[in-house]
């Protein structure tokens, strides 16, 4: 990890603190006129005008460099400027007329420590039960599942070889380093996703900078998750047989967060200007890149990840390796990721490691430090100092190594479910990660997330879930009208704002069951009937119920959605969920609407408002 920041609402670290190692390449600007965005979106320049009054308002040289997504264009320095300095600049951008945004181009780095080749055990895909509390018990997992290849996870990073222990199961991706400076390639966005090599000579990164070889971060990332376990070559990654995008974001020096935010974008099947549609959407990110925030996530990376995260990609982020909070660390401190801190082979933080009081998810990244080379991840990558030469495996250390192991077991448990939505998938693997064993930090401090990423009960978990069916809820503020979904496509879409304006996800969610048995009641929905009805829907597990609304001229029967039980007396069966139904009372506007949730506390300040109290109108699997 490098130095991640940007604009955006203020978190944590003035400006005035940031490390002179601390770079952007230059300033991300969206013009408020549409029009220009537009011209983004067609991968056209703004106008000259418009560039010509920014080079007027700031005295540092300012040059074209490319559009991007989200309506935006990225205007280039004549070499990386210090952070601090960028961060001033685009706030006097922000001051001019016309711009709607203006955040620094911020370079980010590799969430990892490399150690010269040596050989180690894979400990950290074993059970805890070997000896290694930190490992994830992969081992156990393989016993139902080793993957499967229509379940794409896309390597935002520095390119992928083809190494042998990939080979087969690389999809055609997308080198997104724009700046050629930096490519290693001699050019800038192209169809080649693989790894030139992110080498760079002494100062090139910047006065006094020492030479570096290069890492082949992306392809040691690579083997980690999907390395071929039964090739008797080489090591075994957590999903042996899924399959792998690399998304190229990464040259020498770092990559810009421009860079990152079109390629998690891409990752995830979205447009991005210049660049064709990626036809193997991921439902599963890896970005083991980031670095230090100056003032928080940008807003740049939150809209990138809110569209990707819609799309249902789950967006796996390594927390970093500073030793601080991730709440100084982008893209780690965004909402809507699963940020992964690192542990060394007995299950403590590893001593580089960022963590997190809010928790999200730990995984082993190695401590070479700690314990020698048998504590690092070993993996696949080349033996070449500068170019790909012969292929070879090597230890590395890092949260960079941390954030693909649970990017493979989110494979494993899609293999297992592909139904699972990336809210879902998220939770599960939280919820069933193993405890912590004690230390100051993980049980104590309760720094280092909900625990260590299990495989073996990810896959239970999954293979339970495939019973049940997530349903979402949504509320409109214009209507001030709630409603209801099983489909995860339908609940995309409404997220997406093709249902029409004003949707907002409540994340009220709860389980119901998605097939048929003898104890279990369809549940029927209805909408009203245009021209007749309400502009709602109306939901019920009950059969004369449901058959009594069917005979209303003023309510259209849309089909059976999932499955419930019924309440007897208001009470449910021992363990299901009891669902309240609430009614608006505005029958005599043709507006009547209902919501339907577990939580009692909803339920009773909606009666206090007003609504009618209907009771328990159904029982589900989970609230």
């Amino acid at each position: 990890l490098g130095h991640t920041g940007t604009s955006g609402a203020a978190a944590g670290v003035a400006a005035k603190s940031l490390p002179a190692s601390a770079q952007a390449s230059g300033i991300i600007v969206r013009f408020s006129d549409p029009a220009v965005q537009q011209l983004a979106a067609a991968d056209q320049a703004p106008p000259s005008a418009l560039l010509a009054d920014i080079a007027a308002a700031l005295a540092t040289p300012l040059h074209y460099a490319r559009a991007m997504s989200g309506g935006m264009h990225v205007l280039g320095f004549e070499s990386n400027l210090p952070l601090e300095r960028a961060l001033a600049l685009a706030q006097q951008l922000q001051q001019l007329p016309g711009i709607e945004l203006a955040e620094p181009d911020v370079i980010a780095h590799p969430q990892m420590v490399s150690h010269d080749p040596g050989y180690a055990a894979q400990w950290s895909l074993r059970s805890p039960a070997a000896g290694y509390a930190g490992a994830i018990n992969a081992e156990s997992a393989w016993d139902y599942t080793t993957g499967e290849n229509d379940v794409v996870v896309a390597v935002v990073d520095s390119g992928i070889l083809p190494h042998p222990d990939l080979r087969g199961r690389l999809l055609p991706g997308y080198d997104f380093v724009s700046d050629p400076r930096y490519s290693n390639d001699g050019n800038g966005r192209d169809a080649d996703a693989s790894d030139p090599g992110d080498y760079a000579a002494a100062g090139e990164c910047g006065a006094g900078k020492p030479a570096t070889a290069s890492s082949w971060h992306g392809t040691h990332v690579a083997g980690i998750i999907g390395a071929d376990g039964s090739n008797l070559y080489g090591v075994a990654g957590v999903a042996w047989k899924t399959s792998i995008l690399p998304v190229r974001v990464l040259g020498k020096c770092g990559a810009s967060s421009s860079d990152i935010a079109d390629g998690i974008k891409w990752a995830a099947g979205l447009p991005v200007p210049g660049v064709p549609l990626n036809p193997y959407p991921a439902p599963i990110i890896n970005v083991s890149l980031g670095g230090l925030s100056a003032t928080g996530c940008s807003l740049v990376y939150r809209e990138a990840i809110k569209a990707a995260t819609i799309e249902g990609a789950l967006i796996v982020v390594a927390a970093g390796n500073a030793q601080v909070d991730v709440a100084t660390y982008s893209p780690a401190n965004c909402d809507g990721v699963l940020t992964v801190m690192a542990t060394d082979r007995d299950g403590k933080l590893a001593s580089y490691s960022n963590y997190q009081f809010s928790g999200r998810i730990a995984a082993p990244g190695g401590d070479i430090d700690r314990h020698g080379s048998a504590g690092g991840i070993l993996s696949t990558v080349s033996n070449g100092t500068q170019g790909p030469s012969s292929y070879e495996t090597r230890v590395k250390q890092g949260t960079s190594m941390a954030a693909p192991h649970v990017s493979g077991v989110a494979a494993l448990a899609l293999a297992m479910h592909p139904g699972l939505s990336s809210a879902e998938l998220s939770t599960l693997l939280q919820m069933t990660s193993a405890p912590f064993p004690y230390s100051y930090e993980c049980t104590i401090q309760q720094i280092c997330g909900s625990g260590i990423v299990d495989a073996l009960e990810s896959v239970s978990g999954a293979a339970l879930l495939s019973n049940y069916q997530l349903v979402y809820e949504f509320y409109n503020v214009d209507l001030r009208h709630y409603f209801r979904t099983g489909s995860a496509l339908e609940a995309k879409l409404v997220n997406k704002g093709e249902a029409g304006p004003g949707w907002q996800d409540t994340q009220d969610y709860f389980y119901a069951w998605s097939e048929p048995s003898s104890e279990l009641y369809p549940v029927c929905r209805f909408y009203g009937t245009p021209g007749i009805g309400p502009n709602s829907h109306f939901y019920t597990a009950s059969p004369a119920e449901c058959e009594l609304v069917k005979r209303d001229p003023g309510w259209t029967y849309e089909g059976i959605v999932f499955y419930a039980k019924l309440p007897n007396a208001g009470r449910c069966p021992a363990g299901a969920v009891p669902i309240y139904r609430a009614y608006n009372m505005r029958w005599m506007y043709n507006d009547s609407n209902h919501r339907y949730t577990a939580n009692r506390t909803l339920y009773e300040q909606l009666v206090a408002q007003g609504w009618a109290a209907e009771g328990v109108a159904l029982c589900v699997a989970a609230g």
